[in-house]
C-alpha cells in the first residue's frame, strides 16, 4: 500500500514538475515576445526602416538619427508638413527690424531628466559647442548663418559666435548679415538639438564627441532613455516632468524594421506606428484594408537623386553632356508607374510642384535613349570600363529602382554593377570616392536652399565630391535675401540652372505611405516628413 501510494506522489511531484517547467517556459517566451511588441497596454512600437547608427544627435547620419534626437531632445520650434511654424521650446520669436537678430522667450518650466532646470545657457553651450572646429557636427553648415562663423560654421572663437543668453529664459542670435525668418526657423533650427551644459561643459569641447554621455544620454524632451541594443532597438521611457505634458504611454520602443516586414508586423501587433520608411506598394491594400490599421499616404518634400562621383581624381563624369545623357536615358516615369504605383511625382529638380518655391517654368530631359546614346559618344565616354553603383538598404523602392535604371544605362551602352550596403557603410564609402554612382535621398526641411549641402564643397552631406561651388553660390544669394518675391526670382535660376548642367540627377519625389494602429490618436502622422513627431501628444487606448 504504502509502495503504491509512494509510486503515485513520485508521479504526481514529476507531473507537477514537467508543468511547472512548461509554464515556465512558455511565460518566458511571452515576456520575451512582449518586451519585443507594441501589443502591450503601456507601450507603443515605432519602426524606422534604417538604423540611426549612433545617440551621438549630432554625429549620426542622415534623417533616422533624427526620429531618435526628437524624442529624447528639445528644439526650439515644432514645424507641420505645410513648413507652419508652432512653439515648442520657444514660446514666441521675434526678428529685429534689421533682420540681422532674431530672439527667443522660452518656457519656463523646462528641465533635463536628471531634473536640472533647462535655460537660455544651455542653448548658448549648445551653439559654441557645436561651432568649435574640434567637435563633429554632421549639420555644422547649418550654423554658418551666425555671427562669428566661417562659410562652413565653424567659429573662429567661440566667445564671438553669434549667440546670448539675454537672462534665464530668453536667447537671442545673431547673423552675419540681414536673413529670412524662414530660414531661420526652417533650416537652422531644425538641427539646433539642445545639449546640457551641466553634463558636457566639464571639459574642452573636443571630448564631447568621445563622451561617456552618448552611452545613455540625458535630454529634456519627451522620453528618457532606457537602454539600446547597438543600433537596432531603444527603449524610451516618458519623461513624467516633461514640461508640454507627460506622454501618454510608459514606454516607448524604436525599432529598425526592414521594409518587408513592416507590414507583417503591423497586422500583428508588434508594430505600432511605421515612421520613416514607407510601407511596401506590394502591401498597401492590405494595410488600407486592415481593420485596425489607419493607413497614410502623404506627400514628401524630400526627393530622391543619382550622384555621380565628381572628385578631382575621377574624370567620367565632369562633362556635363554625360550627365545630362544619364538623366535623359533613365526612365523616370516608369519608376513612378511601375515601382511606387503612382504614389509619387518624377523630380526634374529638388523642390516638387507643390513646393512654394517651385519654378513653374521649369521642364527636364525628356526620356530619349536615342539622344543620349549620341551625347555620351559626342563626349567621348567610355564605354569599356563597368561603373560601380552603391545603393543602401531598406528602401525597396529605391533598390528597385536601381534594377530599373541599370536597365536604362545598359540600353546605351553603359555597363553598371550594383552593389547594396547599410546606410551607414554606404555614405562611408561614398565620403572616401569608393563608388562612380550612388543613390541617396534628401529633403531635411522646407527652405528652398536646404538641397544646396549636397553641392557645397567640403561639406560633410556632399557625397558627390564636387569641388565646383557655382551651384551652391546662386543658393547662397537666395539664402541672403529676406524678400519672399525677391528669394523666389533667384531660387527659379537656381533650379534652372540644376536642370541644365545635371550635378546630380533628381529621380522622384515618392509618397510616404505610413500607418499606426487605431489604438492610437493624435498622431500627426503628416508632420513626420520634418521629423517632427509630437509623440508627447500620442493618446494611447486599450
Amino acid at each position: 500500500m504504502i509502495k503504491n501510494w509512494m509510486t503515485v506522489l513520485t508521479c504526481l511531484i514529476a507531473v507537477l514538475l514537467i508543468t511547472t517547467a512548461c509554464s515556465s517556459n512558455s511565460n518566458s517566451e511571452a515576456s520575451k515576445e512582449n518586451d519585443n511588441s507594441g501589443s502591450n497596454d503601456d507601450v507603443v512600437t515605432m519602426a524606422i526602416i534604417s538604423t540611426w547608427d549612433t545617440l551621438n544627435v549630432y554625429n549620426t547620419s542622415g534623417n533616422y538619427g533624427n526620429a531618435v534626437a526628437d524624442q529624447l531632445f528639445e528644439r526650439l520650434v515644432y514645424r507641420t508638413h505645410d513648413g507652419k511654424i508652432k512653439p515648442r521650446l520657444a514660446q514666441s520669436w521675434e526678428m529685429a527690424t534689421d533682420s540681422k537678430s532674431m530672439t527667443f522667450e522660452l518656457a519656463d518650466n523646462a528641465i533635463w531628466h536628471d531634473g536640472e532646470k533647462l535655460t537660455a545657457n544651455d542653448i548658448v553651450f549648445t551653439v559654441k559647442a557645436m561651432t568649435d572646429e574640434s567637435v563633429d557636427n554632421y549639420y555644422r553648415s547649418e550654423f554658418a548663418v551666425l555671427a562669428g562663423t566661417d562659410e562652413n560654421g565653424v567659429a573662429e572663437k567661440s566667445d564671438n559666435v553669434g549667440v546670448e543668453a539675454v537672462d534665464e529664459h530668453t536667447v537671442k542670435f545673431e547673423f552675419k548679415e540681414a536673413v529670412n525668418e524662414d530660414r531661420i526657423l526652417n533650416a537652422f533650427l531644425s538641427f539646433l538639438y539642445i545639449l546640457p551644459e551641466h553634463k558636457l561643459g566639464e571639459g574642452d569641447y573636443a571630448s564631447i564627441n568621445d563622451s561617456e554621455f552618448w552611452n545613455a544620454p540625458i535630454g529634456a524632451g519627451p522620453f528618457k532613455y532606457v537602454k539600446d541594443e547597438s543600433g537596432t532597438s531603444l527603449e524610451l521611457e516618458a519623461f513624467e516632468d516633461y514640461y508640454q505634458g507627460s506622454p501618454d504611454f510608459k514606454t516607448l520602443v524604436i525599432r529598425v524594421v526592414s521594409a518587408e516586414n513592416l507590414t507583417p508586423g503591423l497586422i500583428k501587433g508588434d508594430i505600432d506606428v511605421v515612421a520613416m520608411g514607407s510601407i511596401p506598394l506590394s502591401d498597401w491594400d492590405s494595410v488600407k484594408n486592415a481593420e485596425d490599421i489607419v493607413a497614410a499616404p502623404v506627400e514628401d518634400y524630400t526627393y530622391q537623386y543619382m550622384l555621380f562621383n565628381l572628385s578631382e581624381s575621377n574624370d567620367a563624369f565632369h562633362d556635363s553632356r554625360v550627365r545630362s545623357a544619364f538623366d535623359m536615358a533613365i526612365n523616370k516615369q516608369q519608376i513612378v508607374d511601375k515601382l511606387m504605383l503612382g504614389e509619387g511625382k518624377v523630380a526634374v529638380g529638388p523642390m516638387p510642384e507643390y513646393h512654394p518655391y517651385f519654378n513653374e517654368k521649369l521642364s527636364g530631359n525628356s526620356y530619349n535613349s536615342e539622344e543620349a546614346k549620341k551625347l555620351l559618344e559626342e563626349s567621348g565616354f567610355d564605354f569599356n570600363r563597368e561603373y560601380r553603383m552603391l545603393v543602401p538598404q531598406g528602401n525597396q523602392v529605391r533598390e528597385q529602382s536601381a534594377l530599373l535604371i541599370q536597365q536604362d544605362l545598359a540600353a546605351i551602352g553603359v555597363k553598371i554593377s550594383i552593389e547594396t550596403y547599410d546606410f551607414a557603410t554606404l555614405l562611408s564609402m561614398l565620403s572616401e570616392g569608393e563608388a562612380d554612382l550612388g543613390l541617396l535621398g534628401g529633403g531635411s526641411n522646407i527652405d528652398p536652399g536646404e538641397s544646396s549641402v549636397i553641392l557645397k564643397p567640403g561639406d560633410s552631406r556632399n557625397y558627390s565630391l564636387l569641388t565646383d561651388s557655382k551651384w551652391y553660390d546662386i543658393a547662397e544669394k537666395g539664402a541672403k535675401l529676406t524678400d519672399f518675391n525677391e528669394r523666389k526670382e533667384v531660387y527659379d535660376d537656381y533650379q534652372i540652372a540644376l536642370a541644365e548642367d545635371q550635378p546630380y540627377i533628381w529621380l522622384y519625389h515618392q509618397n510616404n505611405l505610413w500607418a499606426y494602429n487605431k489604438r492610437l490618436s493624435n498622431v500627426p502622422i503628416d508632420d513626420f516628413v520634418w521629423m517632427n513627431f509630437g509623440t508627447w501628444n500620442w493618446k494611447l487606448s486599450n
